[in-house]
This record gives structure tokens, sequence and C-alpha cells, in this order.
């Protein structure tokens, strides 16, 4: 009887896979994080505003032009930012996703200088690609006319530009501030560092950060497959403690009927045997081999039997 091994396992089957992600844009059109201090009894009012801010998938565009805050002048709420056009638009589709931002004739004030802007610039735009097949891109095109502090001023490329007005303060202006990586891109057309001390309206310092014309983007994910598991039938998908145990399965005759196992297949015997072991004529030779053995040992209990058998008569 010839018996073969099979091992027997629950099926595989592949887990649940990660649903793609759909991207992700945002577009903000003016932020501003500032810190005022007033006069009155050293309070800090801090002014932290995001003008036209959207993002995928919730936001697709925005369109406010004007932002104030209220308790820094006594006279009323401070308009911070306006603009002709001020617009913030995001994308998050089939090809990729991108963000956009449009800038006219827009002004950018800071509490204490009701009457001259800190920012004035004509046209401004700033935008980020992330195609689904391609690199993602930013790309910032630069004011038709900026000013600062009532002062015309030409933006540098390669580091910021500082500007200083006697008895108000200095502003440092950073153009077109860019980063991509193989899956994300960003950009900020304008980065406005503040240190004004208008010493009037109630307020003694302004310092902070003013950020125009930023976008970003992420481009979209592909679905992502989990490792294969393991599973008993009832348990799909669930991951084996230990390694399947080995079932014997007979291959007889009498169970020819029996479901195909995945038998082990025995291992190939070789051509040619080493000139050591034997050949086709090994069996026949070990037979006479052991026949003479044999008649050798009945002839030598034979003879110490009749030397026995002599010395005893004798």
């Amino acid at each position: 009887m010839v018996a073969s091994t099979a091992l027997t396992a629950g099926p595989v089957q592949a887990g649940p896979s990660t649903p793609p992600s759909p991207g992700k844009a945002r577009a903000v059109t003016a932020e501003l994080a500032l810190d005022v201090k007033l006069l009155n009894n050293a309070v800090d009012v801090p002014v932290n505003i995001a003008l036209n801010k959207v993002e995928t998938p919730e936001q697709r565009e925005g369109s406010v032009l004007t932002a104030t805050v209220a308790g820094v002048d006594q006279t009323g709420p401070v308009t911070l930012v306006k603009a002709d056009i001020g617009k913030s638009v995001t994308r998050a589709d089939a090809k990729g996703t991108a963000a956009s931002v449009k800038l006219v004739n827009a002004d950018v004030h800071a509490p204490g200088l009701p009457a001259t802007a800190l920012l004035g610039l004509e046209a401004m735009s700033a935008e980020a690609t992330c195609p689904v097949d391609g690199q993602p891109t930013a790309d910032v095109v630069a004011p038709a006319k900026l000013t600062v502090l009532g002062k015309p001023v030409t933006v540098g490329l390669y580091g910021p530009t500082n500007v200083d007005v006697p008895l108000i303060g200095s502003v440092s202006v950073e153009f077109s501030k860019k980063t991509t990586t193989t899956t994300t891109a960003a950009a900020s057309a304008l980065e406005v560092q503040v240190e004004v001390n208008p010493l009037n309206l109630n307020v003694a310092k302004v310092s902070g950060r003013i950020t125009v014309a930023s976008v970003s983007c992420e481009k979209p994910s592909a679905p992502t497959a989990t490792p294969p598991t393991t599973g008993t039938p009832g348990t799909p998908g669930t991951a084996p403690t230990s390694a399947p145990a080995a079932r014997p399965v007979a291959d007889t005759a009498a169970s020819r009927t029996a479901a195909p196992q995945a038998a082990v297949e025995k291992p190939e015997q070789p051509d040619k045997l080493a000139a050591t072991g034997g050949s086709s004529a090994t069996g026949p030779l070990a037979a006479g081999a052991a026949a003479l053995l044999a008649g050798g040992a009945a002839a030598l209990w034979a003879t110490r039997r009749r030397r026995a058998a002599h010395a005893r008569r004798n």
C-alpha cells in the first residue's frame, strides 16, 4: 500500500482595499496673523483672519472681499482687506487637484494706519496644480504694481525686501515662495513681516505676518490592497494563529473516489547511482552472498558436533 500526504488549508482571501484619496486643494486670498497692543491697558488683541479660504472637497469657491476687526479703533471697526476682485478657487476631480487665487486692486491695512495701506497691489495671482499623471507645479504672477506704506517697491526674487518708514515702522516683503514634491505643491505670492508703531488710534504696536495669495494641493492617491489572509469556511478573511496542520490522505484503490488532494511530489530518482551504490545486479548478488553465508554457518555447526561426539567416545 502506498500512502501520500497532502496539506490542506483554508481559502486565501485578499483583505479589503484602502479606498482612494480624492486629493486636497486649498486657496486663501489673504491671511493675517497679527498681534495688536493697545495703549490704554497694554492689552494684546490677536488678529487672525483668513480671507476667502476655500478647501476641497468641502468648498469650491470664495469671493468675500472685506474683513473687519472690532475693538482696535475707538471710532469703530477697522477694514483690514478690500479688493475689487479677490477670488479663491479649488478643484478636485478625476484629472487631479488644483488651487488658484486672483487679486485685482487690493489694499491690506494694519490697525492704527487707516489712511495708508500697508500693502497695495494692482493685480497678482498664484496657482498650484497636482495632476494624477504628472509632476505637481506651483506658479506665481508678480503684481503689476506694489506699494508698501505708500512707497512703490520692487520686490526681489531671491530674498526679502525691507522697507523702513520713519515714525511708523518697518515691513519685510518676500515674493513667490514655492515648494513642490512628487505629490504636493504650494506657493504664496507675498509673505509680509510687519513691525509698525503708529502711536495713534489707541494702538501702540502691530507685529506679525501677512500672507497674500496662498495656494496648495495634494494629488489623489490610488487604492491600495491589504495583504491577503487565510481563513476557514465560515470565517473568511481571518488570519490563522498557527500554520495549517498536515492531514494524511490514504491513496489506495478503495479511495479513488475521494476528492483530489495536493500530494507531496516524490523526489526524482537520479539516472545513475554513485560508484559506492548499487546497480540492477545488486539484488541477485546479495541473495547469493546470503546463501553462501548460511551454508558456511551450517557446515561449521556440523563440524563442531562431529568433533564433540568423537571426543566423548574417546
